[in-house]
C-alpha cells in the first residue's frame, strides 16, 4: 500500500539560483513545418508527381551517358574509382525504382480488375501481401524470359543468398547453443 504523500509534488529548495536571463514577454517563434507530415499540405499522388517530374529521367540518363563517357577518359585511378562509384549508385537507383514501377503497376492493375468485378455484384477480394510477392515473382520472372542471361544471373544471386539465409540460420542456432 502506497501512502498518499508519493503523489505529491517534488520539493525544491530555495537556495537553487535563478537564471540570469528570464522571458518576461513571450515572443511567438515561427513554427516550421515538414509538408511530408503536414495536412495542410495534401496528400501525395504517386502518379501526378512521376508525371510531373518525368523530365528527371530525362536528365538522369544524360547525366549517366556523360559519366560513362568520363570513366572511358579518365586516366586518374582514383577519380576513376569515384566516377565508377556514382554511375554503379545512378543504376542502381534506376533499376530499384523500375521494380517499384513494376510493384505499383501490378497492384494497379488488381485494382482495376477489382472494381471491374465489383461493378458486376462480385465481392471485393484484396490481395495479402504473400500473393502480392508471388505476382510480383511472376512477373519478375516474365520480364526474364527475353532474356536468358539475365535469369541465370537472377537465379545464381537467390541461390547465394539463400545460402547465406541458411548458413546465418544454423550459426545462429550453434552460437546460442555455446552462449547458454
Amino acid at each position: 500500500f502506497l501512502s498518499s504523500l508519493h503523489r505529491r509534488p517534488m520539493e525544491i529548495g530555495s537556495k537553487k539560483p535563478v537564471g540570469r536571463f528570464r522571458q518576461v514577454v513571450e515572443v511567438p517563434s515561427l513554427k516550421r513545418r515538414d509538408p511530408r507530415f503536414d495536412g495542410l499540405s495534401g496528400k501525395l499522388h504517386t502518379d501526378l508527381f512521376e508525371k510531373s517530374y518525368a523530365f528527371l529521367k530525362d536528365y538522369q540518363a544524360d547525366e549517366m551517358r556523360g559519366l560513362r563517357e568520363q570513366i572511358k577518359k579518365e586516366r586518374d585511378e582514383d577519380k576513376k574509382d569515384k566516377l565508377q562509384k556514382q554511375l554503379s549508385r545512378m543504376v542502381d537507383r534506376q533499376a530499384t525504382e523500375a521494380a517499384q514501377q513494376r510493384k505499383r503497376d501490378i497492384k494497379r492493375e488488381h485494382k482495376r480488375k477489382e472494381k471491374e468485378l465489383v461493378a458486376k455484384g462480385k465481392n471485393p477480394f484484396f490481395l495479402k501481401r504473400s500473393d502480392q510477392k508471388k505476382l510480383e515473382l511472376i512477373e519478375k520472372f516474365q520480364h526474364f524470359k527475353d532474356n536468358p542471361k539475365a535469369l541465370s544471373r537472377a537465379m545464381e544471386k537467390r541461390r547465394k543468398r539463400n545460402a547465406a539465409k541458411e548458413k546465418t540460420k544454423i550459426l545462429g542456432v550453434k552460437r546460442r547453443r555455446t552462449d547458454e
